[in-house]
């Protein structure tokens, strides 16, 4: 039996055969019917048609950055774990990777002529690779601070450099953020859509937050991709965090919401882990983000997590019956600048 098959036996199973044809097309799907996969109780039958999708659009190719983490100047910086490697403004010289993002606890009073520097000097020391900072959440912080409309403050942010936006757990699940990425393609920035979710939060209100992204995007938005970020990040307990049949869901519901009009859906390795990023290339997934430029790797402790190097990140893509590609910050192709 042929994989398409067999995967075609599994959706047919679960009473969704009629969703498959529109699947393997790239068809928008109707909000019953995504409601119809949410419900079925079959999370293997929803990623399997969710897959069908991906390789529609993507094929076997999984794209992923090697980003280069930029501590936030004049933030006080806190020793990190093996699992998290970033870099000083003035040591970024030299170091290979194909984005750039900017890190650290910035405080909640953050003035945004501060803010603006901070985006000045990483594109000074690497005016070569696109630029991710400041989640929604710190735009709209930065908007209170300074008394600055939303609009206004991603007009600035953008003017001085900033590519995309960042985010992080827990990002997306109320549609508040959905007004700064709008303001963010207004100014001519191409985002990426957090779709937030929690433990038993994979349900109506998540299908809504995803009717809400299409809709942008369908009405002229500028998604790159759709991220999947789970309010919780590897290694919460299961009381707490989603169990790995609701990450599935919530991945695979993402791919057919979105696909017609968003090409991409990501998935954060350091949020999610590894292993389970990797299972999710087979959930409509077709890009990851987690790897780090750095000159040298700390080694681990005890059993700790390891820190996610280029090599491993495509041998996690190739396990996973992929072909790693290397994109930017913008999804451009940058094999060949990188070598």
């Amino acid at each position: 039996m042929s994989r398409e098959s067999l995967l075609k036996r599994i959706v047919d199973a679960a009473g969704l055969g009629d969703l498959w044809i529109a699947a393997r097309r790239g068809a928008r799907i109707a909000r019953s019917d995504l409601e119809r996969v949410r419900t079925c109780g079959h999370p293997l039958a929803a990623a399997a048609l969710a897959d069908a999708r991906r390789e529609q659009a993507a094929g076997v190719v999984v794209t992923h950055p090697w980003t280069l983490r930029v501590r936030a100047p004049s933030i006080p910086f806190v020793a990190e774990s093996a699992m998290f490697v970033s870099h000083p403004i003035d040591r970024l010289a030299g170091v290979p990777a194909t984005e750039t993002q900017l890190v650290g606890a910035l405080p909640s009073d953050l003035p945004l002529g501060l803010a603006l520097e901070m985006i000045r000097s990483v594109k000074s020391a690497r005016p070569d690779v696109p630029l991710r900072a400041f989640s929604p959440s710190q735009v709209e912080e930065l908007s209170i601070t300074d008394g600055a409309s939303l609009g206004d403050v991603v007009t600035e942010l953008a003017r001085v450099g900033l590519d995309t936006l960042d985010w992080a757990p827990g990002d997306g699940t109320d549609g508040a953020a959905l007004r700064v990425h709008e303001h963010a393609h207004d100014a001519r920035m191409k985002t990426v859509a957090p779709v937030g979710y929690s433990k038993g939060g994979v349900d109506e209100a998540f299908l809504g937050r995803l009717d809400a992204i299409r809709e942008l995007d369908e009405n002229g938005g500028g998604f790159l991709s759709a991220v999947v970020l789970p309010d919780r990040t590897e290694g919460a307990s299961p009381l707490h965090g989603p169990a790995g049949t609701e990450d599935t869901l919530a991945c695979a519901l993402t791919r057919l919401a979105l696909g017609h009009t968003i090409s991409h859906v990501t998935i954060d390795a350091h949020v999610i882990g590894h292993k389970l990023a990797a299972l999710l290339l087979s959930a409509g997934a077709d890009d990851v983000v987690g790897a780090q430029a750095a000159a040298a790797w700390t080694t681990p402790t005890g059993d700790g997590p390891r820190p996610l190097n280029p090599d491993r990140m495509r041998r996690y893509v190739i396990e996973a019956r992929r072909s790693p590609d290397l994109r930017d910050g913008l999804f451009r192709d940058a094999t060949a600048s990188t070598g």
